[in-house]
């Protein structure tokens, strides 16, 4: 009779357990994806600081009109002049996300109001990630 009262029990176990490891992968796999789309993000920033550093300053020190949607397109696509229907390296992102400020010496790129989508919350970025490249004469074109 005691075997035929335990036998259940197992059951209760199993779902128990198998609810404490669902929102543990959960969350490892939120946290995961938050920190894989910050790095390409970091990625896509310094892509286009550097970008901006070697074709930032023309002979008079002054960017043309087009040169920040250049950079806010390398930034997002990968490329200053991108296909239409080009997918961005990050989820959600646009150009209106890309701050660039072209300084006496460096051009500074970073990424405003910009939020990671995670499965079950949102990660707001105020101003991460920025970087900042001296000026180069003499880049690649």
């Amino acid at each position: 009779m005691k075997v035929r009262s335990r036998k259940g029990s197992a059951l209760i176990e199993f779902a128990g357990s198998l609810m404490l490891l669902s929102a543990m992968f959960t969350g490892i796999f939120q946290i995961g994806y938050m920190f894989f789309s910050y790095e390409k993000l970091v990625h896509a920033v310094r892509a286009g600081a550097r970008y901006a550093s070697l074709r930032g300053a023309n002979s008079t020190g002054i960017a043309n009109a087009e040169f920040p949607r250049a950079v806010a397109n390398v930034v997002v696509f990968g490329d200053p002049q991108p296909a239409a229907g080009a997918k961005p390296v990050v989820s959600g992102i646009n150009a209106d996300n890309v701050e660039l400020v072209l300084g006496p010496s460096a051009a500074t790129v970073s990424v405003r109001d910009f939020e990671i989508d995670a499965l079950f919350t949102k990660i707001k970025l105020a101003g991460r990630p920025t970087v900042t490249f001296p000026y180069t004469t003499g880049g690649a074109k």
